[in-house]
């Protein structure tokens, strides 16, 4: 979002006349008005100027596709006239035209530098999913960042013949910004979408970005015979609503099917933020619902969407407005989405004019401010330029005192155009970070987690644009960065000429950053409370180290915030090469990004001898029985199982052994009585137990069990019959 780049005037050199074409409608296409309007006035970027990086060579044959039928693409024109276009620029082209911090670094480019009206600039940027749409003042851009180190722009849509064109993104919903009322002599050209807009209209046109590579004008005007209309609210209306649209910011209240926009006209006949309800499900429902008082004009507003606790701003004139509302009860009321209430207002000590944009710290707590002296095409950064219109203001939400002021650290000339222009906040835990775009002053990064202390961390400055016999008064483009915002692990920058660049920002704190799905970097979402707490390290070693020894660092590592992600030592192996203290270091790092190298001490306080006291086991195998086995007296005639036990207590020095029962002795395995036998065998013979080891003094239960059948003839006296007890061992 911003205000207009000064217009180019006319000068030597005619532009050749580019795709030239009408539609079979009576109203001539977008694309025929605006080409002839850039070969009528000279623009300052001629098709056949290639003294600076940036120049681009239309290839699309939809230049204007997705309203108003085929046209010739430019490159075909151009090449019927024998007219020479460069080559887009590469990226090492466009890094090279940077000084850069080590912590920037370039890693993809989109060029969109197209030479059709006199002032022929790319403007704001929303992001949605792998998409990045960038507006311009004859339209915008839709480029695919899936990879953002190849963005791909698949729709260029030139439908819209002037105003810088910011837009917004939700769910199918592109809203575009017109914010100049249509003159008389304009009524006869200006269009969008393919349709003349009428004398005096401002406001914004709605398209549906289903299928984003073919976006498609919205009818919100809902009269055919009108062609699609956007929706006007113009500073000429009798009543007046609105001084159309410079900014507009989303406010999506899905609950409701609404999209809401706060809109800032940036207007001094119009001191108030405007809200509008565009119909989620049904977006040819468009409607302007009031002003909201802000006692000022509104350049850009600023949403902090968190429940009942959200703020907006109005940053214009001369200062600040701050509103909150309460996104969870019935938009209606008051209060509501529809009826923000002031909360205050401030004029910048000072400051008499630009206010222009303001962003959230997304714990809610301090809003930075920013404004553009001389509407951003003055070289307000110079060594002699006043401090006060090269600085950042950082403010306190609830009260708007001010909190310090970030001043912009690095010179540039007398011919380029600077100053803070668009700025969005990064959604991290790891602090507060700002991503700016600076115009000439290309690319500031500033942390202000210490909002008393805020500094400047990485930056990416271009070269001072040259000058140009094709440019108006002193030669000199005013161009540069108009915005550039972080989205998704990357930070993307509009710039006016060049295109869209991405970069890459090396911080710990910034890599840890929120996903989101959509951005409009001027709509927060959700309230995020900074861990700015370091974890902590400490020792878990016990005992004594021993001079010497190999011993592993012990250690632990503990975070209060969102945990540790990481906990190394320096070493693997523990110093023991002297008596003595030691120390090694821990480095934590916590899920935010904080880190802290702790020194972990300890100390060698041991040392060890070996000796070899001992001594010898002779070979041993003592096996002691105890009182003999008894079943006591048989039972002749009825059937019966007998049970008698003994014990064994073995003692055996061997590697293994084995206790076992044997009966050597004639008719083997029955109990004899005389010459009588039991017919029934003795069980309980064979392996009793065995050992993997040395055991002593072991008592082992030894049962014998003895089966007598009635038909079993016994004969009187006692049966018994002598038996071995074995131990022995393989591995004595």
């Amino acid at each position: 979002m911003g205000t207009k780049v000064r217009g180019a005037v006319a000068a030597a050199g005619a532009l050749v006349a580019v795709a030239l074409c009408a539609p079979g409608s009576a109203t001539a296409h977008p694309c025929a008005s605006a080409n002839a309007k850039a070969a009528a006035n000279n623009s300052f970027l001629s098709l056949n100027n290639t003294s600076w990086v940036g120049i681009h060579r239309p290839e699309l044959d939809h230049e204007c596709g997705g309203e108003g039928g085929a046209v010739t693409s430019t490159l075909a024109k151009a090449r019927a006239a024998g007219v020479t276009i460069a080559d887009d620029p590469t990226l090492e082209q466009v890094a090279a035209e940077f000084e850069r911090s080590s912590n920037m670094t370039p890693v993809g480019f989109s060029a969109n530098v197209i030479p059709y009206l006199p002032n022929p600039y790319n403007s704001d940027l929303a992001f949605q999913g792998d998409y990045a749409y960038m507006g311009t003042n004859d339209g915008f851009v839709v480029i695919d960042i899936k990879d953002p180190a190849k963005p791909k722009q698949v729709h260029l849509n030139k439908s819209c013949t002037t105003s810088q064109g910011d837009v917004v993104v939700y769910g199918n919903i592109l809203v575009r910004s017109w914010d100049s009322a249509t003159n008389a002599n304009g009524a006869a050209t200006q269009s969008c979408g393919g349709t003349l807009v009428g004398l005096g209209f401002e406001g914004i046109h709605i398209f549906d970005i289903t299928d984003p590579a073919n976006p498609v004008m919205v009818d919100v005007g809902n009269n055919p015979a009108d062609g699609k209309q956007g929706l006007r609210f113009s500073v000429n209306d009798v009543p007046r609503k609105g001084c159309g649209s410079h900014t507009a910011t989303a406010v999506p209240s899905p609950a409701n099917d609404a999209l809401y926009i706060y809109n800032g006209g940036s207007n001094s006949n119009c001191t108030w933020m405007d809200v509008l309800k565009i119909k989620i499900s049904d977006p040819t429902q468009a409607a302007y619902v009031k002003q909201a008082p802000a006692g000022r004009q509104c350049h850009d507003n600023t949403v902090f969407l968190n429940g009942a606790e959200s703020r907006a701003t109005c940053a214009g004139g001369n200062g600040i407005t701050m509103f909150k509302f309460d996104a969870t009860i019935d938009p209606t009321l008051p209060g509501g989405i529809e009826n923000p209430v002031q909360l205050w207002s401030k004029q910048m000590a000072g400051l008499t004019g630009g206010g222009h944009s303001a962003a959230f710290s997304y714990d809610g707590k301090t809003v930075v401010w920013g404004h553009e002296p001389g509407g951003g095409v003055a070289p307000n950064c110079q060594t002699n330029s006043d401090i006060r219109f090269k600085s950042l203001y950082i403010l306190n939400v609830e009260t708007g005192d001010q909190i310090s002021t970030v001043p912009m650290t690095r010179a540039q000339d007398s011919t380029e155009n600077c100053t803070w222009h668009n700025f969005n906040t990064v959604p991290t835990k790891g602090g507060n970070y700002l991503v700016s775009g600076n115009y000439q002053a290309g690319i500031n990064v500033v942390d202000f987690t210490q909002p008393a202390a805020p500094k400047i961390i990485a930056y990416a400055d271009p070269k001072p644009l040259p000058k140009t016999t094709t440019y108006g008064g002193d030669g000199y483009p005013d161009g540069g960065d108009w915005s550039t915002y972080w989205y998704n692990g990357k930070i993307y920058e509009a710039d006016i000429y060049r295109g869209l660049v991405v970069w890459d920002l090396d911080n710990p704190f910034t890599d840890r950053a929120n996903t989101v799905s959509y951005s409009n970097p001027q709509t927060q979402i959700g309230a995020i409370t900074a861990d700015n707490v370091a974890p902590t390290a400490t020792s878990t070693q016990t005992g004594p180290i021993v001079l010497g020894s190999t011993v592993a660092p012990a250690f632990t590592c503990a975070d209060e915030g969102l945990g540790v992600e990481s906990c190394t030592a320096n070493v693997t192996s523990l110093d023991t090469s002297s008596i003595g203290p030691k120390s090694y270091t821990v480095t934590a790092v916590d899920k935010a990004g904080n880190e802290a190298v702790t020194t972990i001490a300890y100390v060698v306080n041991a040392t060890a001898a070996t000796g070899t006291p001992g001594g010898t086991v002779p070979a041993t195998l003592a096996l002691t029985l105890g009182t003999p086995a008894s079943f006591g007296a048989f039972t002749p005639g009825v059937d019966g199982e007998y049970t008698a036990t003994t014990d064994a207590t073995v003692i055996s020095t061997a590697g293994d052994a084995a206790l076992a029962v044997a009966d050597t002795g004639a008719n083997a395995g029955h109990l004899v009585n005389g010459a009588f036998v039991l017919p029934q065998p003795l069980q309980g013979l064979g392996v009793v137990k065995t050992w993997s080891g040395p055991t002593s003094n072991e008592k082992v239960t030894v049962t014998f069990k003895q089966a007598v059948s009635k038909t079993d003839a016994l004969r009187t006296g006692s049966y018994g019959k002598t038996l071995t007890f074995t131990l022995s061992t393989t591995n004595p």
